[in-house]
Order: structure tokens, then C-alpha cells, then sequence
């Protein structure tokens, strides 16, 4: 693993355009977590608790940015993986970011490379409020198993209907707006939206965590 040719791939990114519409998305930002051990790197994965939006599931610390609190992503991804498994931010070394992800639902996530600089996980102290446990899985792992892939359409629904009234709302004036008949009804694109799923040990990872792995696994497997 040549970290010095991996850092220097993901800053020669940094400059990053503007996304036109990133003040109307939820946008967020996570850290990758590897632990360097003698025998080969690990990546960090927490379980979300039971008791918060999307508990039990797998994914990689973090969470919205906060103008308040964040002047970038950068720091919305150290302070919320500080916060969520209890490490001190001068243990954490941030490598850069493999770019970011916008999601079909108006989702925009900052990814961001990092090495915690531990021994293991005894070193660790998960927020109880918000992960119900971490764990760690090995590159060669990641390299013995292929992800499954799937690909949903994505529908553009001018109007929805109350399933116990009938009663219809509108959410897009077609007709008013005198647009062709297409798109007097629901509507798709041609590409679908792909979904990766890994079956690990500890459960099913999928979704964006998923997707932001099969795009930094192959820079991190080279040799």
C-alpha cells in the first residue's frame, strides 16, 4: 500500500467545481477510516444504534454539515467521526477526498480518506447514543468479495395519491405549464441508479457507503 502515490491521486482533486443547487441538498461529509496494522490496512465501519434515523445499518462515520460549527467538509467529517468513535482529532490524519457524490434524492456526501493513528480498537469509545458497535474488515476482504449490483429506475411523479382518500396533490403543474403529453404522467430516465452491496460478517453494507468503496478500493489496492 503506497500511501504517499495515494495522497498525492486524491489532493491532485481537491479543486473541485462548484455542484449548481448544493445550498438546496442535504449535504454531508464521512471519513473512510484505515488502521495500518504490521500485518495489513483495515477499514473502520461502525453499526448505527437502533434508536436514530437509519439504525442498524453499516456506514462509515460522519454526518451534515454544520455552518455553525464547520468552516468545510473537511471538518464536518473530523468532527463528527471524533464525536461518534471517540478519538482526538491530532490522532486522525486526513489523506484527502476521492471526490463527491451526489445521490438521486438530493444527497450530497463529502468522502475523505484517513489514517487513525491507534492501536486497535481498544483505543476507541463509541458513542452509545448513536453506534451500537464498530469493527473493522481487511483489504483482502474487500478483495475476495465482489459486491452485488443492482440497478433501479428513478420515476419523476408530477402528482402522488392519498392511498385511503383518492384525493391527488400536486407537485409539478404539467398540464398548466402546457408540457407535452410525456410528461402528463410519471416519467423516467434511460441510466438507473446503481446499488453495491457487500455480505459481510457483520451484516449487509450498501448503499452510499457501499458506492463510495468500490470507487477508493482499486486506489488502495494497487500496488
Amino acid at each position: 500500500m503506497n500511501l504517499p502515490q495515494i495522497k498525492a491521486e486524491l489532493l491532485s482533486g481537491e479543486c473541485i467545481p462548484r455542484i449548481i443547487g448544493r445550498e438546496h441538498m442535504l449535504c454531508s461529509a464521512v471519513l473512510i477510516p484505515l488502521i495500518l496494522t504490521e500485518e495489513e490496512p483495515l477499514i473502520l465501519f461502525q453499526r448505527r444504534s437502533a434508536q436514530i434515523r437509519q439504525g442498524g445499518e453499516i456506514c462509515f462515520p460522519g454526518g451534515r454539515f454544520d455552518k455553525e460549527k464547520d468552516s468545510d467538509f473537511k471538518m464536518t467529517a473530523l468532527r463528527e467521526t471524533c464525536e461518534e468513535i471517540g478519538i482526538q482529532a491530532e490522532k486522525v490524519e486526513i489523506l484527502g477526498s476521492p471526490g463527491t457524490l451526489v445521490t438521486p434524492l438530493n444527497v450530497l456526501v463529502q468522502p475523505y480518506l484517513g489514517i487513525l493513528n491507534i492501536n486497535g480498537l481498544s483505543d476507541l469509545s463509541a458513542n452509545e447514543e448513536e453506534v451500537e458497535e464498530l469493527f473493522t474488515l481487511s483489504l483482502s476482504w474487500f478483495a475476495e468479495n465482489s459486491p452485488q449490483e443492482y440497478r433501479l429506475p428513478i420515476k419523476a411523479h408530477p402528482f402522488s395519491e392519498n392511498q385511503l382518500t383518492g384525493d391527488r396533490e400536486c407537485h409539478f403543474p404539467t398540464r398548466e405549464l402546457d408540457l407535452p403529453e410525456r410528461y402528463q404522467t410519471p416519467w423516467e430516465g434511460e441510466n438507473r441508479h446503481r446499488i453495491w452491496a457487500y455480505s459481510t460478517p457483520q451484516g449487509l453494507l450498501w448503499g452510499i457507503t457501499a458506492q463510495i468503496l468500490v470507487e477508493i478500493l482499486p486506489l488502495l489496492m494497487k500496488d
